[in-house]
């Protein structure tokens, strides 16, 4: 037991702990433009114990990157994703990503203007992904003629959005792969490590 760290279980049982107050958050909040920063004061000041909540909920997400880091970080040091254990590996490397994703999906939510402009960095990024951003590598040679497929008006990074700016298209977006996508595909994901295991 001393040897593992326990991170997995311990990924686990946050996770678990997120899902509950996620939900919890999901009878106090609404994801539009015009209710959502207010439903969060609102969460946080007015409703009975939400301040805990949210923060069992923010610092929760934090300490599930840092634990599936070390997860990953102690399977790796130990040679534990090598034959035949690489599947096992392989889902443990995108349930990481499904992880970042989680927590940058997350960080819209308060739609305040540190989330707004965050994820507005963030999501530029995207459009420097290879063959699916406008911006990046391979872009240029995905064309009719002259006429090229990949625009800043249908690139990764409008995918992502669901507009050409962080708006409440983004919002609704965020909201539904925070709350319903990303931790289904988590859990299923859970489901075969753990089978794996």
């Amino acid at each position: 037991l001393r040897f593992t760290w326990c991170m997995g279980g311990i990924t686990f049982l946050l996770f678990l702990i997120l899902t509950v107050t996620g939900v919890l958050l999901m009878f106090y909040y609404r994801p539009t433009g015009e209710y959502a920063y207010h439903d969060m004061k609102y969460l946080q000041f007015d409703v009975p114990f939400g301040m805990i909540m949210r923060n069992m909920h923010r610092w929760g997400a934090h300490a599930m990157v840092i634990t599936v880091w070390l997860h990953m970080f102690r399977v790796f040091m130990t040679g534990s994703y090598k034959p035949p254990r690489e599947f096992n590996w392989s889902v443990g490397v995108i349930m990481l990503v499904l992880t970042l994703l989680l927590s940058f999906t997350g960080y819209l939510l308060p739609w305040d203007q540190l989330a707004i402009w965050a994820i507005t960095v963030g999501s530029n990024m995207a459009r420097a992904t290879p063959f699916l951003g406008y911006e990046g590598p391979g872009a240029q040679l995905l064309r009719i003629g002259d006429v090229p497929l990949i625009h800043a008006a249908d690139d990764a990074r409008f995918a992502l959005l669901g507009g050409t700016f962080v708006g409440e298209g983004a919002l609704l977006r965020f909201y539904v792969l925070h709350c319903v996508g990303l931790p289904l595909v988590i859990a299923v994901l859970m489901a075969v490590h753990f089978w794996r295991v």
